[in-house]
C-alpha cells in the first residue's frame, strides 16, 4: 500500500501546526481450458469467506506465471476494500503475469486472516485460470508477515518472495519500536502527553491534544529529540530536523491511536503485549539515567505468544527472498532489516536473501517503478539462479 491516510495526516499536521460500484460474487468455480486461459485480459472479482473481497486477473499475453499480493495494515473502522495497487498491477500485467489479491475479511492487525485469505485467493486463481507455472508472493508493509508465513508453511506452492517495506524482524519488534518511541519521548519530555505507553486516555485526539504539545516541547528544547533518535532500540534515521519530527510524531500517532493499539489489545484478549522490564536501553547521552528513569511495563505471556505466532520469521528460507525498504522509514525502521539478515545468516540461508534499499524518507517508496525493478530482478533470480545485487 503506497498512499497511507495516517501518513498524510501526520505530515499535514506538522506543516499546519509547526509551519515548517458493487461487485457480485463470482459464480461456481471450475477449471478453465487452456484456450480460454489465453483469451485474456480477464478479471474476476467477488466475495469469499466472511466478507473478504478478491480479484484474480490475467493479461491478454499471460505468460502462465502468477503474482499473489498481500496488503498491509488498514484502519479497523474503515470498510473492507480491495487494496489500490494500480501502478504495480499495471506493471505486473504488462510483463505478462497474472495477479491475485484479497481484501481479507477484516482490517487492522489481520495477519492471521490475511494468511487464510491470501491462500484462498491463489486457489481461486487456479480454479478460474488453471495452475500457474510459477507463483511469486509480494506484499506491502504488514503483508510481509502474511507472505513470509505462507512461504514457510507451503513452500511447494511458491517460487520467490518480494516483501516491500515490511516488518521483517517480526510483529513483536514492530510493536516494541512504536511503544519505545512513546516511552522514550515520555522520558525525554515528561508530562507532555497524557497517560503513558500502555494507558492512553479515552478521547485523546492526536491532532489537537498530541501534535501541538509535542511540537511546542521539541521546538523549545530540540536536543532531547536528537538524543531520542539515537537510542539503539528505535534508531530513527532522518536527513533533516523536519524528518526527525515527523518520525517521532508517526510513532506517537500509532501509540495514541485507538484503532491501532485498541485493535491489537482486542486480539490479545485485553492483555498487555509490550514488555521492557529487561530492556537495557543504549545509545543515549546517559544510558544509566535513561534506564533508571524510563517507564517499565510487563506483558502477558499469551499476548507475546500471539505476536510470535503472527508472525516471527525464523530465517529458514527455502526460496529466493528480495526485500525492498526505504532508508528512512518512520513506521517500520531499519532495525527490522538487520534483525532479519541476522536470523537468515544464523540459519545458513544468506544465499537466498537480497536486501535492497531506496534512499528516501517515508513508509514504502512512492515510486512503484522501484518495486517493479525489484520484481524483475527476483524473477530473473528464480528463473536463472543468478542472485541479483542489493
Amino acid at each position: 500500500m503506497k498512499a497511507k491516510p495516517w501518513n498524510a495526516l501526520v505530515a499535514a499536521t506538522v506543516v499546519l501546526v509547526a509551519g515548517c460500484s458493487d461487485r457480485q460474487p463470482a459464480g461456481p468455480l471450475s477449471s478453465i481450458s487452456a484456450d480460454r486461459q489465453a483469451a485474456g485480459p480477464r478479471e474476476i472479482q467477488g466475495q469469499i469467506g466472511p466478507g473478504a473481497l478478491y480479484s484474480v486477473s490475467i493479461p491478454a499475453n499471460w505468460n502462465g506465471d502468477l503474482v499473489v499480493f498481500a496488503h498491509g495494515w488498514m484502519f479497523p473502522t474503515d470498510p473492507v476494500v480491495l487494496p489500490d495497487i494500480g501502478p504495480f498491477r499495471d506493471g505486473i500485467h504488462a510483463r505478462g503475469y497474472g495477479l491475485a489479491l484479497s481484501s481479507y475479511s477484516e482490517n487492522g492487525f489481520a495477519v492471521r486472516d490475511g494468511v487464510l485469505r491470501t491462500r484462498q485467493v491463489r486457489n481461486l486463481f487456479i480454479s478460474n485460470f488453471g495452475q500457474p507455472r510459477r507463483t511469486y508472493l509480494s506484499s506491502g508493509s504488514m503483508g510481509a508477515q502474511v507472505i513470509m508465513r505462507l512461504a514457510q508453511e507451503n513452500p511447494q506452492h511458491y517460487d520467490g518472495v518480494l516483501p516491500m517495506c515490511g516488518p521483517m524482524g517480526g510483529s513483536q519488534m514492530e510493536i516494541d519500536y512504536l511503544m519505545n518511541v512513546r516511552v522514550l519521548f515520555d522520558f525525554f519530555y515528561p508530562g507532555v502527553i497524557p497517560g503513558d505507553a500502555v494507558h492512553v486516555p479515552a478521547g485523546l485526539d492526536f491532532g489537537t491534544d498530541v501534535v501541538p504539545a509535542v511540537l511546542d516541547a521539541i521546538f523549545a528544547n530540540p536536543a532531547p529529540a536528537f538524543e531520542l533518535a539515537g537510542v539503539d532500540q528505535v534508531d530513527i534515521h532522518y536527513a533533516h530536523f523536519g524528518e526527525l519530527i515527523e518520525s517521532i510524531l508517526t510513532g506517537l500517532f500509532f501509540n495514541t491511536l485507538p484503532d491501532f493499539m485498541g485493535d491489537l489489545r482486542e486480539r490479545t484478549h485485553g492483555h498487555d503485549y509490550f514488555d521492557n522490564t529487561r530492556v537495557v536501553y543504549t545509545g543515549s547521552g546517559d544510558d544509566a539515567a535513561l534506564n533508571a528513569g524510563v517507564d517499565r511495563f510487563a506483558a502477558a505471556p499469551d499476548a507475546l505468544e500471539f505476536l510470535r505466532h503472527w508472525y516471527q520469521p525464523d530465517g529458514i528460507l527455502t526460496m529466493p527472498v528480495l526485500t525492498v525498504h526505504t532508508t528512512r522509514d518512520p513506521v517500520v525502521p531499519r532495525l527490522h532489516d538487520a534483525a532479519f539478515e541476522a536470523a537468515v545468516a544464523a540459519a545458513g540461508k544468506s544465499d537466498l536473501l537480497v536486501q535492497r534499499f531506496i534512499d528516501v524518507f517515508g513508509h514504502c517508496s512512492e515510486d512503484w517503478a522501484d518495486d517493479l525493478t525489484a520484481f524483475d530482478d527476483l524473477r530473473t533470480w528464480v528463473e536463472t539462479g543468478l542472485r541479483p545485487a542489493p
